[in-house]
């Protein structure tokens, strides 16, 4: 009975902890509240389990044991709320799996006092009270079993897409994760006559042991600790110092049960056992300052920030070359044909017909360069967003309304869908017009010999912002071609200058919205446009 009231106590204080260091962290994601939310429904059962194993009349412990089995209902599905964040999972199929978990949850919690839950307290392997499994306990036990294994279905697909470092941090939580949940499913076999007592409990805190390394070490989930070393020492010392006193009382506890009791004895196995941990708080404070704090937390600042500027200066010297090797490709096209003319036009000064066919060509070429410097001037300064309430939606009509002859002429099916007809966002319609045209052209062109241009528009509740779907059914893009397309003079026409996508890209991101883009080679192309409403 004592290991078991060690380790509930254990498992939550260590679970209250991690929740409460979350909470009071500098975290700005979604993840590290559903992670925080996990640990909190955990870290209560755990405390009830304590208080349970600690009572001495039977009603008492059946009051304790019902709150912890009802906090236990909510363990899979805020386990499985926290797999569906950190793995980026967008399945509707699983969102309505956690919804409907959480909605019988809800409607079991007025019964979870009665005996339809669990009904009285009775004497089990080394407990003197344990739980009567009632009818309603088994739902419990049946989504442990369907949402845990999902939860970790969702992980391990996620870990199988990380690389590098990513990867690595992946496997710590998830196999910390596994052996904290293998280890608490243990306590289901006495309430389902498998005769084997709940030790695994032990294994609980495993994973919040796993997940404060990924904090200290790679600061995961955007959780960012500031340390000193008194409080990562103090931490030390605490942990330490519950460990001696652990091992002290297991020393005490084996020499009593071999019926030797000895004030002197006992004193010196603390003795013995107090030595033996000045050298390991030593060594543990010797592995936090090698793998922890190498520097101090205003160095790694100021290197973190001279490392930034580093890359921001490579960034833009990689963006003057390629805007340098550019300008010279194209300029040079139109200065070819110019050259030639000038040459011979000394020769020509009689020639009526060659001097209209000149100016006519010198004209066309001129207006190129100068189409040219424009589109180089948007890409390089592009103007400030003068924003005002525009229903975007009518928008979008008008820029197709714009193309509607070039539609017709490359014979496309337009299909378009719209949640709703009116919806005001605060945007520069001029910019989001340019943005919208430069997209479409490139739709149209991709597709010389018809097919279908799809338009979707509709508000994301979840991220506040308004989406614009856009896909065609064209020649679509190579997988290696598809990192560069917003990138400066990349292109792969005949004709065009390669700035469209890069001004729309500017435009986007001027208006704090996001631009993405799917394609497949013969298949067509999807670019998704997202503005904050």
């Amino acid at each position: 009975m004592k290991f078991f009231i060690i380790t509930t106590f254990i498992n939550a204080l260590s679970c209250g902890s991690c929740c409460l260091f979350i909470l009071l962290s500098n975290f700005k994601s979604k993840t590290a509240k559903s992670f925080a939310l996990f640990n909190s429904t955990v870290a209560l059962w755990s405390f009830f389990y304590f208080l349970s194993m600690l009572a001495n009349r039977s009603n008492e412990a059946l009051f304790y044991s019902r709150c912890l089995n009802t906090i236990a209902l909510f363990i899979p599905p805020t386990f499985l709320n926290f797999s569906i964040k950190i793995s980026e999972n967008k399945n509707p199929l699983i969102k309505n799996v956690l919804l409907i978990s959480f909605a019988l949850d809800l409607l079991i919690l007025p019964f979870t006092p009665t005996k339809f839950y669990i009904p009285s307290m009775a004497p089990k392997l080394v407990f003197q009270f344990w739980p009567v499994t009632g009818p309603l306990l088994y739902y419990s036990m049946i989504q442990f079993v369907i949402a845990v294994p999902l939860a970790f279905f969702l992980l391990q697909t996620k870990l199988n897409k990380s690389t590098g470092t990513s990867k690595r941090n992946f496997q710590i939580l998830f196999y910390s994760l596994l052996i904290g949940f293998l280890g608490g499913t243990t306590d289901y076999f006495p309430c389902i006559n498998i005769p084997i007592a709940p030790y695994g409990n032990a294994l609980v805190p495993i994973f919040i042991f796993g997940f404060l390394y990924l904090i200290f070490k790679h600061q995961i989930m955007d959780i960012h600790i500031s340390l000193s070393r008194s409080f990562v020492y103090t931490i030390l010392i605490f942990l330490i110092t519950l460990l001696y006193f652990l091992v002290t009382y297991l020393i005490n506890t084996y020499l009593n049960l071999i019926g030797y009791q000895s004030f002197i004895f006992s004193l010196l196995a603390a003795s013995i056992t107090a030595l033996t941990f000045i050298p390991l708080k030593d060594i543990l404070q010797m592995f936090i300052d090698k793998h922890f704090l190498k520097k101090s937390i205003k160095e790694i600042e100021e290197e973190n920030e001279l490392l930034k500027q580093e890359v921001m200066q490579s960034d833009r010297m990689k963006s003057i070359a390629i805007l340098a090797s550019g300008m010279a490709h194209e300029i040079k096209n139109p200065l070819t044909p110019i050259k030639t003319f000038s040459e011979l036009l000394p020769s020509k000064l009689e020639d009526k017909e060659f001097l209209l066919k000149f100016s006519k060509i010198i004209g066309k070429e001129v207006d190129r360069i100068d189409g040219l410097v424009q589109e180089l001037l948007s890409f390089a300064k592009p103007s400030v967003p003068q924003l005002k309430s525009t229903n975007i939606c009518q928008l979008i009509e008008q820029t197709l309304e714009f193309l509607n002859n070039e539609i017709i002429r490359h014979k496309i099916v337009l299909n378009t869908f719209f949640e709703n007809k009116i919806i005001l966002i605060d945007l520069d319609p001029h910019l989001i017009k340019q943005a919208l045209l430069n997209i479409f052209l490139n739709a149209i062109d991709a597709m010389p010999n018809g097919g279908t241009l799809s338009v979707i528009a509709r508000n994301e509740t979840t991220k506040q912002s308004f989406i614009i779907e856009i896909s065609d059914t064209g020649c679509g893009i190579s997988p290696k071609d598809l990192s560069h397309i917003f990138d400066p003079f990349f292109t792969k026409k005949d004709h065009g200058t390669g700035l469209g996508l890069s001004i729309t890209e500017g435009i986007i991101k001027n208006h704090n919205g996001k631009i993405l883009v799917k394609s497949e080679l013969n298949k067509g192309t999807s670019f998704r446009i997202e503005l904050p409403v």
